[in-house]
């Protein structure tokens, strides 16, 4: 039942990209052995869209470590189902730490045979391009899995790079940088532990700024940030990133069109509920990194239910033709709304 949940999980995940991003980049998956010990570690923008992007474009089975925050509730079956496994943090307190040294020697357990983890070095989601200080965790569980195993476990950088971080209707590339092989780590690690943990996190750090276009904020962060935008969306990553030495070169967003996001609200009645249901999630989990999460949820499940219920209810009123109409005309305005959002130019919004 849970393997069935997992691939209806993953496909759900693929359409709803039709309908969330303008296009899909993904480069660099081949560069993988994915049939060795893989432990993956994606920057970290927008909660559980990242996981969910990584996991289905992988030609792998992924396990993801998640903040232990999230269990303890009746999802626990989801997450079981789709190989979420806790991490407790120092904020959970000692005792509960403790329990990680029993949930990560599993993990390595899965690891040597052949398995791969995810895990978000930088630790905490956070709406920033450039990649933000590592935590030692990934270099950790690779240095410990390549101890008890003769297999070779790479350390897999990845970049995810939204061209809107909140809005949907803008491309996304997800980029593989070239895996780190951590058995050329091991006579260091034996040597100074600590020291060969440090210079394989700094490595680690090293390969995943190869894979963001904005790897670090710098001076003119803001204005390379406003060129990622739909009109240099062709751009093919390593395009778009070298042009990004020069931002001055690019086209910029250009001015915000509000009018145009309120003529797709007002265009959008029959998908009212759904809209509705999305701004009253973001207000009660009010923190943005949850934002383009909550709304690819929304529209991987809320959406095609509200859409089967409506067919039902107009069927019914008005027999299947005029239900198959309406619903019609429901995705419609769906799409319709969502290309009007991406040419509204909606602002980047940066911590500051």
């Amino acid at each position: 039942m849970k393997r069935l949940f997992y691939h209806l999980v993953a496909g759900l995940v693929r359409v709803t990209n039709w309908f969330m991003f303008s296009q899909v980049e993904v480069r660099g998956m081949d560069r993988v052995s994915w049939d060795e010990p893989c432990i993956v570690s994606p920057n970290h923008q927008n909660a559980f869209l990242d996981a969910l992007l990584v996991g289905v474009f992988a030609p792998d089975t992924l396990t993801f470590l998640s903040r232990a925050s999230v269990f303890g509730t009746a999802f626990d079956w989801v997450f079981d189902a789709l190989h979420m496994a806790p991490i407790y943090r120092r904020r959970d307190g000692l005792d509960k730490v403790a329990q990680n040294k029993d949930i990560l020697a599993h993990q390595r357990e899965k690891l040597t045979q052949g398995g791969s983890v995810v895990m978000f070095s930088e630790t905490e989601h956070a709406h920033t391009y450039y990649l933000r200080p590592l935590s030692r965790g990934s270099a950790r569980l690779a240095l410990n899995t390549q101890d008890e195993t003769d297999r070779a476990v790479q350390l897999v950088p990845v970049g995810i790079n939204y061209y809107h971080l909140r809005r949907p209707g803008f491309k996304v590339s997800i980029v593989v940088g070239e895996p780190i092989p951590v058995s050329t780590y091991m006579d260091r690690y034996r040597d100074a532990e600590a020291a060969c943990m440090n210079e394989l996190r700094d490595d680690l750090a090293a390969a995943m700024k190869d894979c963001l276009l904005v790897p670090e904020k710098t001076d003119d962060y803001r204005e390379r940030v406003d060129r990622i935008n739909r009109k240099n969306e062709p751009l093919s990553f390593p395009d778009m990133k070298r042009a990004l030495q020069t931002p001055e070169d690019l086209e910029p967003k250009g001015p915000h069109r509000p009018w145009l996001e309120t003529l797709a609200r007002g265009i959008n009645l029959l998908n009212a509920v759904p809209l509705w249901g999305t701004r009253a999630l973001m207000r009660w989990v009010d923190e943005p990194a949850f934002t383009a999460s909550l709304k690819f949820a929304v529209g991987m499940f809320g959406l095609p239910l509200w859409w089967a219920g409506l067919f039902a209810v107009t069927s019914w009123l008005g027999g299947v033709a005029i239900g198959a109409g309406v619903t019609a005309l429901a995705v419609l305005t769906m799409l319709l709304y969502v290309v009007l959002i991406r040419y509204a130019n909606p602002p980047h919004v940066l911590p500051s």
